[in-house]
């Protein structure tokens, strides 16, 4: 038996840590160890970085964003901190969701890139409301193209990322490869138990679910105008918003159901999460900035029909008509009140929408495909 290829993953914070980025980063090291033997190098000292604490916290002040994490100095404290521990090792090749650790890191071995977006899109989607430091924008966009570069295949999780990459960055399109990202729950029911279940559910009381811990940027007033208008058109609807905080002035009806933040390490926290999944009918998603949306992929793994805005990298996980619909931003509640009804009014309609999102999930949006898709275009350099 042929044995694997080594493979060294490069994570500024621990890989083993599933709160780091959704749990992305700790997902990404288990779908690498499906077929190679991972060697990590993570997590790396800050002792370099937080001498810019004092820099950020200054201009944060004047309401200037500076990157802590861009430095070109940082960047190569990083590399030098890599070199030292991966010393006398063997590796055939090198996979980070953090470019800026590629970037001053010296190797012969191909190297790839796994993350949603890359530093022009993630500030000009997130930040373009605030002043950058150009410091932080020089510095971002250097290392960024550095690292792709030395880049054999960078891969991001929609076609929004990746337009905008090249746009930025004069990438070759062939360098670039379409790969979404996978739950970060590991309660993803059978398809046979969450048949079972959606044959079971009742459509006389509509249950919707959002979930994010920022308010305002998880677009949860609109998610709250929603269901305040299903009520009042007639159709006995409950919204759970879980993880979110609410301002002081918000009024929050009877039929919302605020839950606190649920940590899925905690036994009782994911069996609540499960339950509230279980009894939901459709996710939904307001966001007014999205990189990719992780919280949809879990939502069609539970069979669930996403109602979310058409924004950022959403189109990595949403097809339309397929596990979901993605609105304009400007769409009014009573328009996407319509596009609910029509499938909840519906019992087939309803249960074909549920198992196409699952299906979807099967096909496209399990960690077990991109771990074998991301194999298929690694090997191809080893």
């Amino acid at each position: 038996m042929q044995s694997k290829k080594k493979i060294l993953y490069l994570t500024r914070l621990s890989p083993y840590e599933i709160k780091s980025w959704s749990g992305v980063t700790f997902n990404i090291l288990k779908c690498l160890k499906e077929n190679f033997e991972v060697i990590t190098v993570g997590p790396l000292s800050n002792r370099v970085r937080i001498f810019y604490i004092v820099k950020r916290f200054l201009y944060s002040t004047l309401n200037i964003k500076f990157d802590i994490d861009r430095p070109v100095f940082v960047a190569k404290d990083f590399a030098n901190q890599i070199h030292k521990k991966i010393k006398n090792t063997h590796y055939d090749a090198v996979l980070t969701s953090e470019s800026y650790l590629l970037t001053f890191f010296k190797t012969s071995k191909p190297c790839f890139i796994f993350t949603d977006v890359l530093f022009s899109t993630y500030y000009s989607h997130y930040f373009n409301q605030q002043l950058i430091h150009n410091s932080t924008l020089n510095d971002g966009n250097y290392c960024q193209k550095k690292a792709l570069l030395k880049s054999k295949k960078i891969f991001l999780t929609s076609r929004w990322a990746i337009k905008d990459a090249i746009k930025s960055y004069k990438i070759n399109r062939n360098n670039f490869h379409l790969l979404p990202f996978g739950p970060s729950s590991s309660i993803i029911p059978s398809k046979k138990i969450l048949f079972q279940i959606i044959k079971k559910k009742t459509l006389k009381e509509c249950r919707l679910v959002t979930i994010g811990v920022h308010w305002n940027r998880k677009g949860m007033d609109k998610a709250l105008n929603l269901v305040n208008h299903l009520n009042y058109i007639g159709q006995k609807t409950t919204l759970y918003i879980i993880g979110a905080t609410p301002p002081k002035d918000v009024i929050i009806p009877k039929y919302v159901k605020l839950i606190r933040f649920l940590d899925k390490k905690i036994k009782k926290d994911r069996k609540l999460l499960e339950k509230i999944l279980f009894k939901a009918h459709f996710n939904v998603l307001f966001s007014q900035s999205e990189a990719f949306g992780v919280v949809n992929v879990e939502a069609s793994a539970f069979g669930l029909y996403s109602i979310t805005n058409k924004i950022g990298g959403i189109d990595g996980v949403i097809k339309n008509n397929i596990n979901g619909y993605m609105f304009n931003k400007n769409d009014n509640v009573k328009f996407i009140s319509k596009h609910i009804l029509r499938i909840f009014r519906n019992k087939n309609i309803y249960i074909k929408k549920s198992l196409t999102s699952r299906n979807q999930y099967e096909k496209n949006l399990n960690w077990y495909k991109i771990s074998n898709k991301l194999f298929q275009k690694i090997n191809k350099y080893l």
